[in-house]
């Protein structure tokens, strides 16, 4: 402790004193509560407990209500809320004042529910709400989902007939909040209205209540609609704007916003929406946008806290530039287990187990105790680097030792790690001797593995328990006929096919990203709808003319889904989406850049064949991240040495 104040034990004792040899005793001297409120609320158990003793001593718990308040809040920060209970509790009746404060430490504490608890004795003890009464409440019930509760709140705000002012502005902007959170948006814009019509003109906190619940409820067009029409935009209506697209997947609009946010001259969006730009950028492999806006951060000061910074690394690990991230990793101060898990996993991706492992020990020589998320990535780890024992090592080690309970997530990198790696039985009897039921990952690891190595009946039974689980999957049909056509079984292939089409079943489209001047271009399978598609195919005979000539033969992997004329014609057009990406960048980008494709399916065989040509050919540097991992290519060769 830095102040002068004495510690706990003294406090509470009486100096003894003597005159004539009679002990005297001297009550210490009552001290003003100015001295408290002049302090900040401690995060210190003692130093709190030692403010504690000082109002006990001078008289001042149950005389000075602002004093009290400091002491309930500094234990509702610490957090112990069962001393602030305890402090609560020894006031004789409570004010409205004493009430709010240990509504709103409640919530500060996680505990909502008790908030709303003691709300409801509020009304036993005589004590009338007040506007703060129920803004506080109101945000309880929204945290704790209590819907029933938070409309018991509604009605008694409807009875207290509150006169329109800033304090029931902050109620409206509550109580939408509330419903919002509890997927009710019919009574949260009924609430809207109301305030419309009892306020007369718009207010940006309650639209941006309303902003917020929309894209929570995946109604972005909804939100959309309202921030277009609000006159008044402040950062937190930016920033909604902007996490909520990212939230819903709409990773380039989210960027869009960002750069009419920048345009307009806006304060800097808050951490919430810069962490969702990262994140859309990462998703898109916007590799420059994601570095102009950590040049962004940097030239507004905006702090780098832990959260930030763990976006930072993240954005670059999937960006394919994972040793930017680790620079930024080894800059944070206060490494949390989520910034050691993105880091692991960020390397996982690119194959690099043995760093992977060595970065597990620094972790755990810096006491941080790892979490299941962890294992995942450090067994993905051991499967695309084909480190059969070391992952058994760590899936053992993981329950052992750290007492996390394996999930279906490990048994799935487990199955995946022992298929890949041609231990097909062995991989089957893990799935036999697992404590819950498979799920459609599982077999699909097997099914996977078993089109790699063309063991059929293994893949058979895989495939049979896939129907089961998914029967409307057209990607699981998709997966065994690529298992059929690999073990020349062509009349199976061609059942498939049939059943993929006359059931109709959907299959996920192939689809890929490349950022070319700040911009992000989207392709899909076949994709004409490009502004430059007629330059962009031309490109593509080009390069398949080249590498066709380099000794590049296709195989017919990946198009087993087409009919026969048509697969014909892909092959030679090679019209796959992370081509057609690569196609764009070799006419848009500067030579001797690299080329960066974010790929949403697992990169045929073709294709990998074809773009270790390409890369050597034009001398291009390319990295493919598609739905596994990260593939660098270079000189004819890949990253992965042709085991993914």
């Amino acid at each position: 402790m830095h102040s002068a104040t004495p510690p706990l034990p003294s406090l509470l004792k009486q100096k003894q004193l003597s005159c004539n040899g009679n002990p005297i005793t001297r009550t210490p001297p009552r001290i003003p509560a100015d001295v408290f409120l002049a302090q900040k609320n401690s995060q210190n158990i003692q130093e709190t407990q030692q403010l504690h003793a000082q109002l006990i001593v001078s008289g001042l718990l149950n005389r000075h209500p602002a004093a009290t308040k400091k002491l309930i809040e500094s234990y509702a920060l610490i957090p112990n809320i069962n001393y602030a209970s305890s402090v609560f509790e020894s006031i004789n009746s409570p004010s409205i004042f004493m009430y709010n404060t240990m509504i709103r430490c409640l919530i500060l504490s996680n505990l909502p529910f008790h908030s709303v608890i003691l709300y409801q004795r509020m009304f036993s003890d005589g004590v009338v709400p007040d506007n703060h009464t129920y803004t506080f409440v109101l945000k309880a019930c929204s945290k704790a989902t209590s819907l029933f509760e938070g409309k018991q709140v509604h009605c008694q705000i409807l009875k207290a007939s509150l006169k329109p002012s800033p304090a029931t502005t902050h109620i409206h902007s509550s109580l939408i909040h509330m419903y919002a959170n509890a997927n009710d948006l019919c009574s949260a814009e009924r609430v809207l209205l109301e305030f419309f019509k009892e306020n007369g003109n718009e207010d940006t906190l309650v639209l941006n209540s309303m902003l917020t619940g929309y894209v929570r409820n995946g109604c972005v067009g909804n939100a959309r609609q309202v921030f277009e029409r609000m006159s008044v935009k402040d950062d937190a209506s930016w920033s909604a704007m902007i996490s909520g697209f990212a939230h819903n997947g709409m990773y380039v609009e989210a960027l869009d916003v960002f750069r009419e946010m920048i345009v307009s001259g806006t304060m800097p969006p808050n951490e919430s929406a810069l962490v969702s730009l990262l994140s859309a950028c990462a998703q898109l492999g916007a590799l420059n946008q994601g570095r102009w806006i950590h040049a962004y951060v940097k030239r507004s000061r905006i702090k780098l806290s832990v959260r930030l910074c763990t976006a930072l690394v993240d954005l670059y690990a999937k960006c394919g530039s994972v040793d930017n991230g680790y620079q930024v990793f080894e800059k944070i101060p206060r490494r949390d287990v989520v910034a050691w898990g993105v880091m692991i996993s960020g390397l996982a991706m690119h194959g690099r187990a043995e760093e992977c492992f060595k970065l597990f020990d620094e972790m755990l020589a810096e006491g941080i105790h790892p979490n299941a998320i962890i294992f995942v990535a450090i067994l993905s780890a051991c499967s695309h680097a084909g480190c059969v024992e070391a992952g058994c090592y760590y899936f053992e080690r993981m329950s052992r030792e750290f007492g996390i309970k394996p999930s279906i997530e490990h048994y799935g990198c487990m199955v995946d790690l022992l298929g890949r790696a041609g231990c097909l039985a062995e991989a089957e009897e893990l799935i036999v001797s697992m404590p819950e039921k498979p799920n459609a990952i599982i077999w699909g690891a097997l099914l996977g593995a078993c089109r790699i190595h063309k063991d059929l009946r293994r893949g058979e039974r895989a495939f049979r328990q896939l129907i089961e689980l998914e029967p409307r999957s057209g990607d699981r049909f998709k997966l065994a006929g690529h298992m059929f056509a690999a073990t020349g079984e062509e009349v199976d292939a061609m059942k498939v096919r049939k059943l993929i089409k006359g059931k109709e079943l959907q299959t996920t489209q192939g689809c890929s990203f490349i950022e070319i001047d700040g911009r992000v271009h989207e392709f899909v399978v076949g994709d004409i709808n490009h502004s430059e598609a007629r330059e962009i195919y031309l490109m593509l005979e080009e390069m398949m003319k080249k590498i066709e000539k380099a000794g590049f033969i296709a195989s017919g992997e990946g198009v087993v889904d087409m009919e026969e004329e048509e697969k014909e014609e892909a092959l030679r057009l090679s019209r796959h989406s992370e081509r057609l990406a690569i196609a764009y960048g070799l006419l848009n980008s500067k030579a001797n850049t690299p080329i960066r494709v974010i790929n949403n399916l697992r990169v045929c065989g073709d294709c990998h064949l074809a773009i270790r040509f390409i890369s050597k050919e034009f001398r291009r540097k390319i990295v493919l991240r598609d739905r596994n991992r990260f593939h660098v290519f270079t000189g004819g060769e890949c990253s992965c040495k042709d085991y993914w």
